[in-house]
């Protein structure tokens, strides 16, 4: 048969994501980030990129709006990340 690089899932809800804090400890938990994550942005885009290959599903996308444009900047280093890899893909549910 074919050989299919094997892609992990995740589907993170956005909804969970009410502050700061509590997006940066949901994300630890959902992506399984390593000890050394640093909760924060720059630490989130270091992560991503040492991540295997895999799709990243966001649901709920509109409630990141509750952290304005901390929100928006959470959404960029994942979007960012597709630029850079052909191996990570983000879909972006309402």
């Amino acid at each position: 048969g074919e050989l299919e690089m094997e892609i992990k899932e995740f589907t993170l809800d956005c909804a969970r994501m009410t502050d700061r804090a509590a997006a940066h400890e949901y994300l630890a938990v959902a992506l399984e980030l390593p000890e050394h994550y640093g909760r924060n942005l720059d630490a989130l885009h270091d992560c991503l990129g040492e991540m295997p290959a895999c799709e990243v599903t966001l649901k709920n996308v509109g409630a990141l709006s509750a952290l304005g444009e901390y929100g928006d900047a959470l959404l960029s280093v994942f979007c960012d990340e597709t630029q850079e890899r052909e191996d990570f893909r983000v879909n972006l549910r309402r």
